[in-house]
């Protein structure tokens, strides 16, 4: 047995636990950090469905160690087995001790299985952040397929759906909700991407639930699948992409407290209850909405990063005034052309919150004049709290721009902008580059005019 010491021990290679450590390497560069995670290559998890279509394989989705390492961090190649908190330490499955002054956990989460007979069979796969398990993925299984359903019609069902289909295996997304994207999208959303999906041959089943896997005739693989009230779905692999959850088995051992939605309760910097000094970050942490404060069950890679810059900036006191305000869910995807996103609540979470709401709509080509090359059409939908015009959501469908258009809805929605202060800000314009008037801009305005109509009616 060895003995190591570190001044901080991050858990965790993800993109929490490695941003944790670039950012404590870049604002205590006096400290040692050590970052011990059980793979030596780690994969990028929202590249992980394009690994079977677009990148060809799983090296082409590799995230690099060099960042961490280059801020002056350490990664090492073990398992974490268990932690002492008074006596500080950490005994690692390879039998060596390390010894911390902070620690960090960013353990992340564990697939969710549904309790569905069944699911034990061969041919049955979820998505794992394994290079080895998804390697063997990409070689043996998928090849084989001929027939695949993917149980859940999530962004991870529709991502993987895309990229499956371009290896000519036919497909078929069974989702319980009447729409894909449902939880995340408003329903011109959903349907706009089914639409795109079912043009390249993707079979749809939606207010589907699934009862149960069946065997083939080995008894050992999966041949079948019993939707309820329907004939069996004759497949011959299926991959469950029902969700996650917080992966907190060593917290528990620490006796740490846990939120009622799974996660470890943190405070607004990130750190643990029982200890100040003990942080944790990314997926196995607790989450609240931005806007309520209730619990946040939206595990992204966004708010992953954001938490580990927090911890990062904040594990030698609160000398960073940046907390951790609430989770606004950042999302954007593409099928084949077709961007889609979505920052802060959709109209059906903001109702049901019981907000009052105002609405604000734009279509536009994305670059100026629209004859330029690779021009696209782009649609923003904006929602506002029609007492306060505070920004409260919006989503967008288009192009290339659609990615940074979400993320400036996002940064808008966490600097609390109102209708007034988007409507006039003031915005670049390039016609290779960007629409003529600012997406935003334009979907904030019609959003005023409805506004201000109903308060001021034309008078003939």
């Amino acid at each position: 047995m060895a003995e190591q010491q570190t001044d901080i021990l991050i858990i965790g290679g993800g993109p929490a636990g490695m941003m944790t450590g670039i950012t404590a390497a870049q604002f205590s560069p006096h400290k040692s950090v050590l970052l011990v995670r059980p793979e030596k290559d780690a994969v990028i998890p929202c590249g992980i469905p394009y690994i079977f279509g677009t990148l060809g394989g799983t090296d082409e989705d590799m995230a690099g160690r060099a960042p961490l390492l280059t801020a002056g961090g350490k990664i090492r190649t073990d398992r974490v087995q268990s932690v002492d908190r008074k006596q500080r330490t950490a005994l690692l499955q390879s039998g060596d001790v390390v010894h911390w002054e902070r620690l960090v956990l960013a353990t992340g989460a564990e697939n969710f299985i549904p309790p569905i007979p069944g699911t034990q069979l061969e041919g049955v796969f979820s998505i794992q952040k394994d290079y080895d398990y998804l390697d063997r993925l990409f070689s043996t299984l998928i090849p084989k397929l001929q027939k695949l359903a993917i149980i859940g019609g999530g962004f991870i069902g529709v991502e993987f759906a895309d990229e499956i289909r371009k290896r000519g295996i036919e497909v078929h997304i069974v989702e319980m909700l009447p729409h894909l994207l449902q939880a995340a999208f408003d329903l011109d959303a959903c349907t706009a991407v089914e639409k795109q999906l079912q043009t390249h041959g993707v079979q749809i089943h939606t207010g589907a639930r699934v009862e149960a896997l069946l065997p083939d005739a080995s008894g050992v693989r999966v041949g079948q699948v019993q939707i309820a009230d329907q004939e069996p779905l004759s497949v011959d692999g299926v991959l469950i992409a029902i969700g996650t959850r917080p992966n907190v088995a060593l917290a528990q051992e620490m006796g740490l407290t846990l939120s009622r939605s799974g996660g470890v309760w943190v405070d607004n910097f990130q750190r643990s209850r029982e200890d100040p000094h003990i942080f944790a970050v990314g997926d196995c942490a607790h989450k609240q909405d931005f806007f309520t404060r209730k619990a946040s069950h939206a595990l992204i890679a966004s708010q992953a990063a954001a938490e580990g810059r927090i911890a990062g900036m904040n594990l030698y006191g609160l000398q960073e005034q940046r907390f951790n305000a609430g989770s606004v869910s950042v999302y954007a995807s593409q099928i084949d052309g077709l961007a889609f996103g979505v920052a802060g609540l959709t109209q059906a979470q903001a109702e049901k919150e019981g907000f009052p709401i105002l609405i604000g709509e734009a279509r536009m080509p994305d670059h100026h004049p629209a004859s330029m090359p690779h021009t696209t059409e782009i649609y923003c939908r904006v929602i506002f709290s029609s007492h306060s015009l505070q920004l409260l959501g919006g989503q967008v469908l288009g192009g290339a721009t659609t990615g940074e258009l979400v993320n400036t809805i996002g940064l808008a929605i966490q600097m609390h902008a109102t209708a007034p202060a988007l409507a006039s800000m003031q915005f670049g314009s390039q016609p290779r580059l960007t629409p003529s008037l600012h997406p935003l801009v334009a979907a904030t305005g019609d959003a005023l005019r409805r506004h201000y109509a109903s308060l001021h009616p034309c008078v003939d």
